[in-house]
């Protein structure tokens, strides 16, 4: 596979954003994707479009992912970008770029606010831990 890198895990660093293409996460109908990519420390994921399961697992687990086809054509490996969950941005600061996205509803955001679909549930049932 041409876009295979065994060493990704280790190049990356707390909350770098992964830039992916169309229907990302497509053939992962479980939550491991997802896992896998938070337990890299992956801050979010930018892509032209996802799977709707992987879309569902991401959100469940507290992992942002963001659909932007305009951005992920844009960019390159290595851009410095930075996104702006409360204000809906992209921004590309290498190619002085910005990009909007649909915000999530509240409910969205609060479940990624809160880690996941679980942290969510137990912090409204009023459960520690």
């Amino acid at each position: 596979m041409e876009d295979e890198r065994p060493e990704f895990p280790k190049d990356v660093s707390p909350g770098d954003i992964v830039v992916a293409g169309d229907n990302f996460g497509c053939g992962s109908s479980r939550e491991h994707a997802p896992i896998a990519l938070k337990a890299c420390k992956i801050g979010v994921v930018v892509a032209s479009s996802f799977a709707r399961i992987f879309f569902r697992n991401a959100i469940n687990i507290g992992l942002p992912i963001i659909e932007s086809d305009q951005a992920v054509r844009d960019a390159e490996e290595g851009d410095d970008i930075e996104i702006d969950m409360d204000g809906s941005r992209i921004i590309n600061h290498t190619r002085d770029k910005t990009y909007n996205f649909e915000p999530f509803p509240q409910e969205i955001k609060d479940i990624i606010a809160a880690g996941g679909l679980m942290a969510y549930v137990k912090k409204q049932m009023g459960i520690k831990g």
